[in-house]
Parts: C-alpha cells; structure tokens; sequence
C-alpha cells in the first residue's frame, strides 16, 4: 500500500532503498470507516497523513454551522499546519466522507526522519507549499469570485469528487448556501 506514497513522494524527488525502506518503517497503514473522526475540535494534529483510498473533508465549527474548508482525495496529504507545526491544539475536525485507507507518520518520527535524510526536507517542503498554493486559491475563490464563478472552479478544478460529495458540503465549501448552489447548477443545466 505504501507505494503510492513512494510513487507521490518519487515524483518530486528520486528515492534510494535506504530512505524508501525508512519510510517503510515509519509510516502505519489505517483502515477507517465512512464518518470516522480522525481528529476533532480540541486535538492535537499529531500525525501528517496520506490518503491512499477514500475521502476526508476538514470543517470548523461556526456558530451552529459546519464550515467545509477542504476535501482531501486519494493521493495528498493531510494535516492541520497551525496545530501540527506548533504542536499545540487545533479548531478543526477531520472526517472520512467514504471508507479510507490512510498512511500516517508521527510528528516526531517525520522530524527524524527529516534529520536524517535531507532529501526529505526538500520533499516535506515541496509538499507543504502545494498545501499552501491550494488553501491561497480558496481564499482568492471566496473573496474575490461570484458565486457562479467560484461553483465553475470548482467543477473544473474537481471534477470528480461532484459525484462524491454531498451538495452541502460543496455549497459550504464555496461559502455559498445549498440554495444559492441548487439555483446555479440549476441555471447551468438549462
């Protein structure tokens, strides 16, 4: 299972036996249900994970309202940055949408292995600015598109998972209500 993460981390940077078998032995495989709490509002993000089958949302908690903030597919990595890099509680849930097979490395075996292996720093780095450039995208999608706008990004840049995940999250997710995305898609359509 762990070779799609060798395959992902591969492509950013060559892999030699020594580190791939250093992986190996440091990251656990997980096998989860559908709506499993992989961590809650209070938590500490103690482990970056890979999402090798399945789906996972992030939300936060907004007055009586679950706010989507990101969907994590097969093939990336999850973690919540301020609560994993200042090892200090987060505000964010995250939850399977299907059943998942995650891989995760704990906080301090990733930081050896980071002292170890330079090589990994440079892959750790690559990964977190595409986590970057994706939650700058979001906040560009919110501030500055129409709704119609930000639901058409949305359909082109994840095409996929409009079969996957509920309307409402996706309307959450976009900052729209699930009224406001039924008229667009419904406007589309036609």
């Amino acid at each position: 299972m762990l070779q799609t993460l060798f395959n992902y981390i591969s492509n950013i940077h060559p892999l030699d036996d020594e580190i791939t078998q250093a992986l190996d032995l440091n990251f656990e495989i997980i096998e989860v249900p559908k709506r499993y709490m992989i961590l809650k509002d209070g938590d500490t993000c103690d482990y970056l994970y890979l999402v090798l089958s399945g789906l996972v949302r992030m939300y936060y908690i907004k007055g009586d309202e679950e706010v989507c903030s990101l969907f994590i597919e097969e093939k990336h990595f999850l973690h919540v940055p301020n609560s994993f890099y200042k090892r200090k509680p987060g505000y964010q849930y995250v939850e399977t949408l299907e059943p998942s097979v995650i891989a995760r490395v704990h906080f301090d075996k990733l930081q050896h292995l980071y002292k170890t292996y330079p090589e990994l720093n440079f892959i750790g780095r690559v990964i977190t600015e595409n986590y970057f450039v994706k939650s700058e995208e979001r906040l560009y999608l919110l501030r500055k598109q129409t709704a119609e706008e930000r639901y058409n990004y949305f359909i082109e840049r994840y095409p996929s998972l409009l079969l996957r995940v509920p309307l409402k999250y996706i309307a959450s997710y976009l900052g729209l209500t699930l009224e406001t995305l039924s008229r667009i898609r419904n406007k589309i359509r036609k």
